[in-house]
């Protein structure tokens, strides 16, 4: 039986859990970050443009 340390096991935690912390923080980062750039749809006309039609 192999008893591994407590380094070992917090490594393993901080591994299991950085991917999953990494995408929730990217989507919120996506969704509630001004990013300063337009949107386009799939025209490529920015959304903007057809405000001033």
């Amino acid at each position: 039986m192999v008893i591994a340390d407590t380094a070992l096991w917090i490594a393993g935690v901080a591994i299991i859990l950085a991917v999953p912390l990494t995408f929730m923080a990217a989507n919120w980062v996506r969704k509630n970050v001004d990013h300063g750039e337009a949107r386009f749809d799939t025209r490529n006309a920015s959304e903007s443009d057809e405000e001033t039609k």
